[in-house]
């Protein structure tokens, strides 16, 4: 058996958005695979029959879906930008199951992104645009003019004053008609009988955290506001025709970041009851990973009750609710759940697992089957180190989740070198699943450390709650993670330690740099340097800082707190060698957090090198163009090879 090496990335398959049909006989999904030679990722639909166990693929165009099935489960409709078609604009498409080649419906006048079908024919789907008055002088697009926070948003680019729309397309016309007030920022959807739902957000020079919710009757008739206040809302879904269920919080005890509870709202009245009281579970997917790319709804609803992915300390599971208080787990899933649906009993679920990358898995009655195999090939001949869960005691009295990934291919008697890997968010959290970058370290020769420590999603919003305490107890407890496997581990090597990590990760790297000399070497990616200039700068920092460093800079003593908790302070205590990785264009984190660390630390005399990134976001690790994420693995594994191994060639 071979390890993981860099490039299999190449060869592998992302499963998301699965759908049954209307019938339930078939469902489809949607697969997407790097293209070294275009340096993007090709999409295309699949269809699994249920029935016989069959999965086949359904289009090879490269560029398809969003995709919604038919009324009568023969066909799907999908967008897709096909080669050879003129425009950016994606073009409305319909196939249909039993075989045959996609017909175009029509072009849309926008770069459509959601879609949904309505039952009289007609669609829906969201797209962002400028406002009716914008300049179009032959050199606008020389400049940007500001006026509004935020004025990008990651991913997106600039954004001021262009809002993310709903429109509605009638194929019989060919015509798409705009709905809703255009200053409203459209942010989720769902349509049942002709009648819309729909959540937004307002900007009045800041944009609003908390969301309206709307309705819209029929074709395009009238819109009204329901009568609520207060909310986060994420998602919205019908559950009758007088009642929606929405996640949202109040944010009223844990802020910005806490769990969102299921809540039913009647749309006449604005009256908010919650199906979930007393819920302390992380709603959605935020296991931490490198092998997805898409996903799909977090909220469904079927036959009266609504179906939730949570997040269960280490793993996914499914929740099915119906009415207030009658929570109860459905499916407890292996790793992951990336995406699932559910019909008349039966699950749906793209998963990862430890040992293996995603697949469709099918639950009827409790009896899991493995529907597809498309993954089966990427991972034959290699050697999968399964994560070896261990429990570190934390300073807060909790016990510390945390895996020692072993190194691949060395000597049993010999100290490894040894890599403590940090997660986003801090509201992320690793599990045990398949995770590339990782599985390529130890095919190296490398252990792996990776924990979950305080500020982390899955155990409930007070060990999540780590506001104005960054760098303080999630510091303490990554330190006593590596104290802890030194002692229970003998064979890593303390004289060879690295540190590593993205967004908060990276922020954690910075910090550590500064605070301790025990780190051979570090990678710090997408990171934060200097919480006064993301305030200012990012496309959240205005309300993300302010929430969980629980100040701004013009508040009394606020500068002061938001400096103390800057990594940038204590840069001229570092002796860490640091790799810097940034991209360009990432407006979560932006490039000069980097930039102020790399500076700082070849100023004061300590080897550093930074990696840009053009044309990539926040999310380059996850969903950057194939050759760019292949170069960020051989820039991190040659930084580890040059410092932790002496090999003096790499780098």
């Amino acid at each position: 058996m071979k390890p993981v090496h860099i490039e299999d990335l190449l060869a592998y398959r992302f499963l998301s958005a699965v759908e049954f049909a209307p019938d339930g006989r078939l469902a489809a999904f949607v697969v997407k695979r790097a293209d070294r030679e275009e340096n993007r990722y090709l999409s295309d639909l699949y269809l699994v029959d249920l029935g016989s166990r069959s999965v086949s693929r359904l289009t090879s165009g490269g560029s398809d879906g969003p995709f919604v099935w038919g009324g009568d489960g023969r066909e799907l409709y999908f967008l897709s930008r096909r080669d050879g078609e003129d425009g950016d604009e994606p073009a409305l498409y319909r196939i249909r199951v039993d075989g045959g080649e996609a017909e175009r419906v029509a072009t849309l006048p926008h770069k459509a992104e959601a879609l949904a079908r309505l039952d009289d024919g007609g669609f829906l789907y969201t797209a962002r645009l400028a406002p009716a008055d914008e300049d179009a002088a032959d050199d606008a697009e020389d400049y940007e003019v500001l006026d509004e926070i935020p004025f990008w948003m990651n991913g997106e680019g600039f954004t001021n004053g262009r809002r993310k729309r709903l429109f509605r397309f009638d194929p019989a016309s060919g015509e798409s008609a705009a709905l809703l007030d255009p200053e409203l920022e459209v942010t989720g959807f769902d349509a049942r009988d002709g009648r819309c739902a729909v959540i937004g957000r307002r900007f009045d020079g800041v944009a609003e955290i908390v969301r309206e919710l709307w309705t819209v009757e029929g074709a395009g008739g009238p819109a009204t506001r329901v009568p609520i206040e207060g909310w986060a809302l994420d998602e919205v879904r019908f559950l009758d025709d007088r009642t929606v269920l929405a996640t949202g919080a109040d944010m009223k005890t844990y802020g910005l970041n806490q769990n969102r509870e299921i809540l039913a709202i009647d749309l006449a009245t604005g009256r908010v009851t919650s199906w979930t009281p007393g819920w302390d579970r992380s709603v959605g997917n935020s296991i931490a990973a490198d092998c997805r790319h898409g996903g799909g709804p977090t909220l469904r609803v079927a036959c009266g009750k609504a179906y939730v992915s949570v997040t269960d300390r280490t793993t996914g599971s499914l929740v099915e609710i119906e009415g207030a208080g009658t929570a109860r787990t459905i499916l407890e899933a292996v790793g992951s759940i990336d995406a699932y649906d559910v019909r008349e009993g039966r699950v749906l679920s793209i998963e990862l697992r430890p040992d293996r990358l995603q697949e469709l898995y099918a639950y009827d009655e409790g009896e899991e089957t493995r529907l597809t195999s498309l993954n089966e090939d990427s991972l034959a001949d290699r050697s999968v180190a399964i994560p070896e869960r261990f429990g570190v005691p934390s300073a807060g009295g909790d016990e510390i989740d945390a895996w020692l990934i072993r190194p691949m291919g060395v000597d049993p008697e010999a100290k490894v070198p040894t890599i403590l890997t940090i997660h986003g968010g801090p509201r992320g959290a690793y599990g045990e699943i398949f995770f590339h970058q990782m599985q390529m370290l130890a095919g190296k020769g490398y252990a792996i450390l990776i924990s979950n420590p305080h500020g982390s999603s899955g155990r409930g919003n007070a060990f999540a709650d780590i506001r104005a305490q960054y760098g303080k107890i999630d510091y303490e407890d990554l330190m006593a993670v590596v104290d802890t496997a030194l002692d229970r581990y003998p064979f890593l090597d303390a004289e060879r330690l690295g540190v590593m990590g993205g967004s908060y990760g990276g922020f954690m790297t910075n910090w550590m740099i500064g605070h301790t000399d025990r780190f051979r070497a570090a990678v710090s990616q997408r990171s934060i340097a200097n919480w006064i200039h993301k305030f200012c700068t990012t496309d959240i920092g205005y309300y993300f800082n302010a929430d969980q460093l629980g100040t701004t800079p013009w508040a009394d003593g606020g500068s002061d707190r938001l400096w103390w908790h800057s990594p940038l302070r204590y840069a001229d205590r570092a002796t860490t060698p640091t790799l810097f990785i940034h991209s360009e264009q990432d407006y979560r984190c932006w490039l000069p957090e980097g930039i102020q660390m790399f500076t700082a630390l070849r100023y004061h005399g300590v080897e550093t090198r930074l990696v840009m990134f053009r044309g990539e976001n926040h999310e380059l690790s996850r969903g950057g163009k194939p050759t760019h994420r292949i170069r960020r693995l051989n820039e991190i594994a040659a930084w580890f090879d040059r410092h932790l191994k002496g090999d003096a060639e790499a780098g």
